[in-house]
């Protein structure tokens, strides 16, 4: 949520619910909307937006008006796995199971295809600026994608990936996201060390150790993962609930 008010989340029952802390030690839970009983894929919020992925039906979006969750027009596109809001919320980008990168206004644009990367899009992660996309993907590969092109066609800036193609969903650890001003890419684990990625160069800097553990999930602080200060962290959850809080490395 913005500045970090609390967290949304999709409950596997279709479910969309937000967490508020009102004080330093209680949460409280408010239900927002339910998006359906079918089994939803992956969903996406920002402020007075939610739109959720489902495998048959494509993408449901509602808008908050006039004190409700409205239903806007769906999203026509299947096998959507990863959604993003981008351009403050006036549209979307998606990824697809074969590996197609995907663009459409909300709520009535027309869907572009923005990229074709060929194998199965894992997650999603966008700069503050709403300029880069990075792509992590099923082979243990990320791609950096210039997402504000004037011909709508995206353009790959850069290939995040560990001693090639070197394993499927369970070589990714969590999906790669922007980090320190979004001047480094955390991405891939190799030894049980989280690899951190130089942004433009595409070189790994160091690897935050694990001591075996394998990493399933990973945050940075800031609204939108880019924030720079003292106040930046980075936290990692491994398989077996070890969570570990990280000081991002000097890119001075």
């Amino acid at each position: 949520m913005t500045d970090d008010a609390g967290v949304v989340s999709l409950g596997q029952d279709g479910v969309i619910s937000k967490w508020t802390r009102n004080n330093q030690s209680h949460w409280q839970w408010a239900k927002l909307l339910d998006a359906g009983k079918e089994d939803s894929i992956c969903f996406a919020y920002q402020r007075d937006r939610i739109a959720v992925a489902f495998p048959r039906v494509g993408v449901k979006v509602w808008i908050w008006i006039k004190g409700t969750w409205q239903p806007q027009r769906s999203i026509l596109r299947q096998n959507v796995t990863s959604i993003r809001f981008v351009e403050d919320g006036e549209a979307l980008i998606g990824g697809t199971s074969d590996g197609v990168l995907w663009y459409c206004e909300v709520p009535n644009g027309t869907l572009r295809a923005y990229a074709f990367l060929k194998s199965k899009v894992l997650h999603l992660d966008v700069n503050s600026s709403g300029t880069y996309a990075l792509v992590s993907q099923s082979g243990g590969r990320a791609h950096l994608v210039g997402i504000q092109q004037m011909d709508h066609k995206g353009k790959i800036e850069q290939v995040y990936t560990a001693n090639g193609d070197t394993g499927g969903e369970n070589k990714l650890g969590a999906g790669a996201v922007f980090a320190h001003g979004c001047r480094l890419v955390l991405f891939g684990t190799m030894d049980s060390n989280m690899l951190v990625w130089d942004k433009a160069k595409g070189e790994i800097l160091c690897g935050y150790d694990h001591d075996g553990e394998q990493v399933q999930a990973v945050a940075v602080s800031g609204r939108n993962s880019c924030d720079k200060g003292s106040n930046v962290h980075i936290v990692t959850g491994t398989k077996s609930g070890l969570l570990s809080w990280w000081k991002p490395l000097s890119t001075e």
